[in-house]
């Protein structure tokens, strides 16, 4: 017969008291995480308290859309804003008009992420286009092929004279690639909760690998369960804050008045590496501009481009580095299709130079005054060509 030695059981008691100690120190930081939040900065808390459930409404052909009829206060770092959203969950004044003369599509750049509803820059153009309607149809997380969707959704029906794509190329071509993979995958519900909560290839069990999508489902369905914990979200925080703030992967602009922004030139590469031609998301980037462009023609309105500069492509000349020119074959693709587009990078650096901030310090989003001067150059263009666009 078997006799477990006494320094057997000890080990084992030992293991099982440690696991207990564990368990009950996450139990206990979990309690305080939750009893607490006020506690840490609105950044922290609305990082902590992320769910699936908070992350707006599925849409099957879209992909998402925000919660309609919302208010919701978004922080960073550097910004504290409440966006509010109207009935169908974009950035307007409800009610919608029979028409609007301008529609206006884009992602989180265009929504205005990161300030008040007025100071989004669709905002601003519609307060000096008084006698035109202005409906800003950005949207958080959209890549272009969803700037179709939303467009042929939404802003097909006003009947609008023109189309203004706001096109941020920090992250377009990615949305891009992770929007063909969610299709791809055929996950369905969220296309947002999808990207921000594992993007598993598939949640859907298959009859020709049955193992195999069940134990991919379990995992999605654990990840998301996960995620409901405060603990763990704060974990996977500072595990992306420690990469982020790797030494070789931010630069400081200092400003003669001691204003500081965290470049990040690295992540500028790798988020641009795709905006080469020859690469199906690149492909895939210009058809969803073409077929924009197009639908715009067929229904009587121009379509205008808006090339919004990210802070490296502004900031880093101004530390000495030469960052590279990625929207070089974007501009090239768009010329050769005929689809008009205005640049905004060069005017962004002269007031740069001149020393405007105009990005939030460690935010990639423009500050109030990027979004106002987005505004102040797109209003300047559409009055030199009024006649042109039927303004």
């Amino acid at each position: 017969m078997f006799v477990m030695r006494n320094d057997g059981r000890q080990i084992i008691f030992s293991a099982l008291a440690i696991c207990g100690s564990i368990l009950v120190t996450i139990t206990l930081i979990e309690a305080v995480l939750r009893l607490f939040p006020a506690w840490f900065p609105v950044e922290l808390q609305q990082l902590m308290q992320a769910n699936p459930k908070n992350y707006g409404v599925t849409h099957p052909y879209i992909g998402h859309l925000h919660k309609p009829n919302n208010a919701l206060v978004v922080a960073g770092r550097d910004f504290s804003a409440v966006h509010h959203t109207d009935r169908y969950g974009f950035r307007n004044a409800w009610p919608w008009p029979d028409r609007a003369e301008i529609v206006v599509l884009g992602d989180s750049v265009t929504f205005g992420q990161g300030v008040g509803d007025n100071q989004a820059w669709p905002a601003i153009l519609a307060q000096s286009f008084p006698a035109s309607r202005v409906i800003n149809l950005g949207l958080i997380g959209a890549g272009p092929r969803q700037y179709f969707r939303v467009y042929e959704t939404f802003g097909l029906k006003l009947r609008s004279k023109l189309v203004l794509v706001g096109f941020f190329l920090r992250n377009d071509f990615w949305d891009e690639e992770m929007f063909e993979h969610w299709l791809k995958s055929g996950a369905g519900g969220s296309y947002m909760v999808w990207r921000d909560f594992g993007r598993p290839a598939s949640t859907n069990l298959s009859p020709y690998q049955p193992l195999g999508s069940l134990l991919s489902s379990l995992l999605w369905k654990a990840k998301l369960l996960a995620r409901k914990s405060y603990l763990y979200n704060l974990l996977l925080y500072v595990r992306g804050d420690l990469n982020w703030w790797s030494p070789s992967a931010t630069v400081i602009f200092q400003s003669p008045n001691g204003t500081r922004l965290e470049l990040q030139p690295e992540d500028l590469v790798s988020k641009t590496k795709l905006a080469q031609p020859g690469n199906y998301v690149f492909r895939r980037v210009m058809d969803a501009l073409q077929r924009v462009h197009s639908l715009a023609k067929e229904n009587g309105a121009t379509v205008l481009v808006v090339l919004q500069p990210s802070k490296e492509e502004v900031y880093l000349p101004l530390v000495g580095e030469s960052p590279p020119d990625p929207t070089a074959p974007l501009r090239a693709a768009l010329v050769e299709r005929g689809i008009p587009y205005l640049d905004l990078l060069e005017d962004f650096r002269r007031r740069a130079a001149e020393g405007e901030m105009l990005f939030f310090e460690t935010d990639g989003h423009p500050n109030a005054r990027g979004y106002a001067l987005i505004a102040e150059l797109v209003i300047s263009h559409l009055k030199q060509h009024a006649k042109k666009y039927g303004l």
